[in-house]
């Protein structure tokens, strides 16, 4: 699952990589996003591309009520009624500079900011959906999709965001029918392009949003250590 990320890079960054022509929105420093706020998101239509903010939370259009959906599995969303429509017509590319997890050390659980190694632009891949509500307000939402963990983020957590580079971010865009399949796009991004650290828990409350979130701790905030199995490989979690 993806709960919580961080989307750090300036807005000429992530334009110029991802080749979006317009933005609606000043795209600011964000370091703790959490789910049912807004967010950026890029969208393509007839081969523009727009930077726009919508609601983190997918709310299919065909929806009686609000049941917002943060993430959606890669192995079914092409065939789940809340997400084949948005599949099939409305993909769109989530900017981030990383994201966080949560491992279990211990009898608590430690918050990781994990993200690529050489700190290349990269977005998860997402939905999108536009719901009317009773009242006639239009909601635009989305939602992030995830895969089965790499290697890596095994350590942490079974799941994981699909991560996407601007050039495989181009072809997820692309619902012309003609180009890669969608579904050759979700695929737990390589391990040895990744690294983590642990983080302080503060994280875990959505009002904690600023650079101390992304701050590295040598050990965990617990007195109590992970013990490490009989010759295992140390990693970054040990």
């Amino acid at each position: 699952m993806c709960g919580r990320f961080a989307q750090i890079d300036s807005e000429d960054k992530v334009m110029s990589a991802f080749d979006v022509l317009q933005s609606e929105m000043i795209l600011e420093p964000r370091y703790n996003i959490c789910p049912s706020q807004r967010i950026p998101v890029i969208i393509q239509q007839n081969g523009f591309r727009t930077l726009e903010m919508r609601e983190w939370g997918l709310i299919p259009f065909w929806a009686k009520e609000p049941n917002p959906m943060i993430n959606a599995r890669s192995e079914t969303a092409a065939e789940k009624p809340s997400f084949r429509h948005a599949f099939m017509k409305r993909r769109c590319l989530i900017p981030a500079s990383g994201f966080y997890e949560w491992a279990k050390e211990g009898r608590q659980k430690q918050p990781y900011f994990i993200r690529l190694k050489n700190e290349s632009p990269m977005a998860f891949a997402g939905l999108w959906e536009e719901w009317l509500t009773p009242e006639g307000e239009n909601r635009r939402t989305c939602a992030i999709l995830t895969v089965v963990a790499n290697s890596f983020m095994q350590e942490i957590h079974h799941r994981m965001p699909v991560i996407l580079t601007p050039s495989s971010g181009a072809l997820w865009l692309d619902l012309s029918g003609t180009g890669t399949s969608p579904e050759k796009l979700l695929l737990p991004f390589p391990s040895a392009k990744m690294e983590a650290w642990r983080v302080s828990r503060k994280v875990n409350s959505p009002a904690f949003d600023n650079p101390d979130c992304l701050k590295k701790l040598e050990v965990p905030e617990t007195a109590e250590k992970k013990p490490k199995p009989p010759g295992a490989q140390a990693t970054l979690f040990d």
